[in-house]
């Protein structure tokens, strides 16, 4: 048999009329390569539920230590006017060992307003701090383990073997018509 010879221009325009998107829904994201730092996704689909937490969970792999976690919207939860949406993360469920319960760091109605919208991007945790010491744009630092200790113990946000986090959002007392949608991205590195 002969061969067919495709020119470039046509393998051109056959890729470029791919479908090149794909719809991940909910699945959460865990590097497996040897890279020092990965980063994984953990979607909350009823991300705020009234007087209550709504809790997702992630498995930290073994070895390793958070280095950021971010929090972005989705979908918008429509709420009372008067509802405060905050977060935690622990090893417990609505537990705040890893970042400390804040109930209104994400809506305070007293001080930040009363919507949420799409596309807003929270950096809820994170290593060091901005140049002045005051934290930048970090919200909060981890629960981690005191510097100025005669003996410096093993840092909260390491494991050495894989555990459960607790992802959770809170809301206030006050009406939730749409839960809305959120997206954990938690960052981490391997230690060994």
């Amino acid at each position: 048999m002969g061969s067919k010879r495709i020119g470039l221009a046509r393998v051109e325009k056959m890729l470029e009329s791919l479908k090149r998107e794909i719809d991940w829904g909910t699945t959460t994201f865990t590097g497996t390569g040897t890279g020092a730092i990965t980063a994984a996704r953990k979607a909350n689909t009823a991300a705020f539920v009234q007087n209550s937490d709504s809790v997702v969970s992630w498995t930290q792999p073994a070895n390793t230590a958070l280095i950021n976690i971010y929090l972005a919207v989705t979908t918008a939860p429509v709420t009372a006017a008067s509802a405060e949406l905050g977060f935690e993360v622990g090893t417990t469920s609505g537990g705040g060992e890893i970042v400390t319960q804040m109930p209104d760091e994400i809506i305070d109605v007293g001080a930040d307003g009363t919507d949420l919208a799409v596309g807003a991007v929270l950096h809820i945790a994170g290593r060091g701090n901005a140049a002045d010491g005051s934290g930048g744009p970090v919200l909060n630092a981890f629960n981690s383990a005191t510097t100025d200790a005669t003996t410096l113990a093993a840092d909260g946000t390491y494991t050495a073997s894989s555990r459960t986090l607790y992802l959770n959002t809170v809301t206030s007392n006050h009406a939730v018509t749409t839960a809305g949608t959120v997206v954990w991205v938690l960052e981490y590195m391997k230690l060994a």
